[in-house]
């Protein structure tokens, strides 16, 4: 491998054939802890520094956020193919759940004000019978599971008047190793 320039001189020089080979040769170099800079290409960029959370992405976020907590509660998530009124079927013990995803950034005196109607064809609400759940995520992260019977008919409420649907968060509950 000293003498080699390239992954495909290597390959050739080892009496391997397919070019998936590469990744094989590859892992077992670094494992071996072999100089390979020379064979190198060149390396990726390293990420930037100051990645933050920016709470202007929530909205791109928020069901991907939503799918994450459902999981991690042992349920199984899926979203529909096609458009419809609720963003993700959420699988329980006792059936299916649907669940629609709001996300807010709108703060009002001490609380978050989220808006629960969608914007097409003006305001309309969620009919009860289009979907079980609201699932709403504010920019401070916290997160509530509100049954749409709670909200039924409401274009818009203040998460503060909704603390018993508050979700827990996950904590870090290390695996201790016997």
């Amino acid at each position: 491998m000293l003498s080699a320039e390239s992954w495909s001189e290597v390959i050739e020089t080892l009496g391997l054939q397919a070019a998936t080979d590469v990744a094989l040769v590859k892992g077992h170099a670094a494992r071996l802890g072999l100089d390979i800079a020379h064979l190198m290409d060149s390396a990726p960029a390293p990420l930037p520094n100051g990645f933050r959370p920016d709470s202007s992405q929530l909205g791109r976020a928020g069901s991907l956020l939503a799918a994450a907590w459902f999981t991690l509660c042992g349920l199984a998530v899926s979203w529909p193919l096609e458009p419809c009124r609720y963003d993700l079927l959420v699988g329980t013990d006792g059936g299916f759940r649907r669940v629609q995803v709001k996300t807010t950034t709108v703060r009002v005196g001490a609380t978050w004000k989220v808006y629960l109607s969608k914007t097409d064809r003006g305001r309309r609400t969620y009919d009860p019978d289009e979907i079980d759940d609201f699932f709403v995520i504010a920019a401070d992260s916290s997160s509530y599971l509100i049954p749409a019977v709670a909200v039924g008919g409401l274009h818009a409420i203040h998460l503060s008047a909704y603390e018993p649907y508050r979700v827990e968060q996950m904590r870090a509950e290390p695996d201790i190793e016997k």
